[in-house]
């Protein structure tokens, strides 16, 4: 959260309960958080803003987009080639993933 220039004050509070992410146990966030999260380069790109669940966990992912983020922008999602294809205001907006950055960033 510090990284982001956000402090506990920021947060909405939120009901959500997180089950299956450590086996056996349940998760309860500390809050809620908008955010805008964008897509593309600076001449080309879509904005929106998500609402985000923040976890006290220690993990490998900063962030995870669910189905509502994925519905919202209206991407489809390639998960064999680690492809994002999404609208944008001058045509189709591609997002490639990086295998070797993901592995290094865990």
């Amino acid at each position: 959260m510090t990284k982001l220039g956000l402090e506990a004050k920021d947060l909405e509070p939120t009901r959500t309960v997180f089950r299956g992410i450590v086996p056996g146990l349940s998760c309860s966030p500390i809050g809620e958080v908008r955010l805008d999260v964008l897509f593309g380069g600076s001449s080309h790109f879509r904005r929106e803003p998500i609402w985000f669940e923040v976890v006290d966990l220690s993990s490998a992912y900063h962030a995870l987009l669910g189905r509502p983020a994925v519905t919202k922008f209206m991407a489809v999602p390639h998960y064999a080639y680690w492809k994002l294809k999404l609208p944008g205001p001058k045509g189709l907006i591609t997002i490639t993933g990086d295998y070797r950055k993901s592995t290094e960033c865990a």
